[in-house]
């Protein structure tokens, strides 16, 4: 690695999120760890953790994020 190399984090996320039914409301969250690539934004992190959910829970795509944390993975 090079001096003008920055190591890239890992960040551990929890999300949960709501979408309508015709019964009311599934309500459901999910966690994991995600290591942005150079250069992305918390939004552009967002945007890849939700489009990964969508993909592992199909039934979910579109709900509405009610949170969401996202903090380095190390103690």
């Amino acid at each position: 690695m090079t001096t003008s190399e920055t190591p890239r984090t890992e960040y551990h996320f929890n999300l949960t999120v709501q979408k309508p039914t015709p019964g009311g409301y599934i309500v459901a969250d999910g966690s994991g760890c995600i290591t942005p690539e150079t250069g992305w934004t918390r939004y552009d992190t967002f945007r890849a953790i939700r489009a990964e959910y969508a993909k592992q829970q199909p039934h979910l795509a579109g709900a509405g994020v009610t949170f969401l944390s996202l903090e380095p993975n190390q103690l």
